[in-house]
């Protein structure tokens, strides 16, 4: 009976994913120019805003210029309502990320890329969001605690190159149940590393990354899985913004659309977080 229920849920969540490829309309330009846009929106929120709540609004608050009322409605609208458009963003760089796997022609150099962009980005990720912090321990313009999101998303094609190196071809029972066993020590072991670099997201990412890798054949699973890893994860039932980045996820149609943006996001996240950064700086010198 249980072997039925189970047989009749897949043919029907089959069935939407059939039906909703009609509907099917978001490139993958698409995806990354929604998720850039979210993604800058979560930052100036992080290096500029949030900088303002402690610099300026705080001390107008201290000096009588505003009240502790006004204070909070301000910085309850940048946590909880720009920020929260944000968390669009990762889910969005994760499934591009296992879909990018899947198409490129070269892994070893995908891989590569990464890291390298990783390396890069890290001066400007350390500046923009932890020099207060690195100022403080006399480490500026590095911050060794906590590392970029190109790590995060290195660390992921790591994980697929060996979840895809270790997948069983033969029939034998033993061996898939080996290959699995492997497999899942692979996504610990990577996901552990993550927490222990500190990698932003840490752990998070890997799963997220494996879930949408996992259910590349099937879109409804790949969000349903993705939704399973998140609870799982964080402990939290997803908000809002995380569930409009799975209807995303579902009109996406497999295409990678007319421009050519290889390369924008990689060049983009550490350029965005330095000028963003150089603002916060501006506004210090001149306006407060």
């Amino acid at each position: 009976m249980t072997n039925g229920l189970l047989k009749r849920a897949n043919h029907c969540i089959l069935n939407i994913d059939e039906r909703i490829s009609h509907i099917q309309f978001l490139t993958g330009n698409s995806l990354k120019v929604i998720a850039v846009l979210s993604m800058v929106v979560d930052h100036l929120c992080k290096i500029i805003f949030q900088w303002l709540l402690s610099n300026h609004w705080g001390v107008m608050v201290d000096n009588g210029q505003m009240s502790w009322e006004q204070f909070q409605k301000i910085d309850n609208f940048i946590r909880f309502d720009l920020q929260s458009i944000g968390t669009i963003a990762f889910p969005l760089f994760c499934f591009l990320l296992a879909e990018g796997f899947q198409h490129t022609k070269n892994k070893k150099r995908y891989v590569g890329l990464m890291f390298i962009f990783a390396l890069i980005s890290e001066i400007p990720f350390d500046i923009g969001f932890f020099s207060q912090y690195s100022q403080m321990e006399g480490t500026f313009p590095f911050y060794l605690k906590y590392q970029n999101v190109f790590f995060t998303l290195f660390l992921g094609l790591l994980t697929l190159v060996c979840l895809e190196r270790l997948s069983c071809k033969s029939e034998v029972r033993t061996d898939k149940i080996k290959s699995a066993i492997l497999q899942v020590i692979c996504v610990a072991t990577l996901a552990l590393v993550a927490e222990l670099i500190r990698c932003d997201y840490g752990m998070q990412g890997i799963l997220f990354i494996v879930a949408f890798y996992i259910c590349r054949n099937h879109r409804i699973y790949q969000v349903l899985l993705f939704l399973l890893a998140y609870m799982g994860a964080t402990g939290n039932q997803p908000p809002l913004f995380t569930i409009l980045a799975c209807l995303l996820i579902l009109l996406y149609n497999g295409k990678r659309g007319k421009l050519k943006l290889k390369y924008f996001f990689y060049v983009f996240y550490p350029a965005h977080i330095f000028i963003l950064y150089l603002i916060q700086i501006w506004i210090g010198k001149n306006l407060l």
